[in-house]
């Protein structure tokens, strides 16, 4: 376990992908599950967080941008190296990645405008930089056009604020698949501790059988992952995920 002294950062990435290649999404999966295997700490799950889809913005696909929490007992100089030595190695060769590096000295507040204007609006390069040097956030464009800063300002932004966007990783989350009881999901699972009956907002019974549609994608409100669940309206001993996969969605 980490201490209760370590360092927390919010941490957000975009652009590392480029059409028909690569995965944001993955990469910040596989980059958290390397954190903890190095032994440099935990992490807290990867979110997906959606900005404007204004066809202005350049983009790989829907212009989703990916953020994830770790605790580390590293530096912000330290956590800052780490993070840019593994996008650098792992992002694809003609991507653009930004990163954004929340630590407990930045104004989250702040950066939570950012992320939230960047939902409606198409917020530009000077933006992030304005933004990021007023919050006190490590902004860093490591591809040749910069873009990807925006993203990344804007997914640790909107993780910071704890009330947007999706789980696409959490340690167990990939074995939830088919029907499970509520008790076996939160075991797979351990970071799901918020399984709720939609209707009565109670936690659902660890013996109730719910059917999980092979696409699990937690919430994340105030702060946790959460699921929601409703019962089946053709089988009262089944209860069937709120959330399912969208007919267009990709693969994060």
């Amino acid at each position: 376990m980490v201490s209760e002294l370590a360092e927390r950062f919010i941490v957000g990435v975009d652009d590392t992908d480029i059409e028909g290649s690569g995965s944001t999404g993955a990469l910040a999966r596989d980059l958290v599950i390397h954190f903890v295997t190095e032994g440099l700490g935990q992490h807290l799950g990867v979110t997906r967080h959606q900005l404007t889809d204004s066809p202005k913005v350049k983009r790989t696909t829907q212009n989703g941008a990916f953020a994830f929490e770790l605790h580390t007992n590293l530096s912000l100089n330290d956590i800052e190296d780490w993070l840019v030595r593994y996008i650098r190695q792992h992002a694809e060769r003609r991507a653009d990645p930004g990163l954004a590096i929340l630590s407990r000295h930045s104004d989250m507040p702040h950066v939570l405008a950012f992320g939230r204007r960047s939902q409606t609006e198409v917020m530009k390069l000077d933006d992030a930089s304005t933004f990021s040097a007023e919050s006190n956030v490590r902004l860093r464009a490591l591809g040749g056009k910069r873009a990807g800063s925006v993203g990344a300002l804007a997914a640790a932004g909107l993780r910071a604020g704890g009330g947007d966007g999706r789980f696409v990783y959490l340690d167990g989350l990939p074995e939830i698949t088919g029907q499970m009881t509520a008790g076996q999901m939160r075991q797979t699972c351990p970071g799901l501790t918020k399984i709720l009956n939609e209707a009565t907002g109670e936690p659902m019974d660890r013996d109730d059988l719910i059917e999980t549609f092979d696409w699990v994608r937690p919430r994340l409100v105030e702060g946790s992952p959460l699921v929601l669940a409703e019962r089946s309206p053709d089988n009262w001993k089944l209860w069937l995920l709120v959330d399912r996969r969208p007919p267009d969605a990709i693969e994060d």
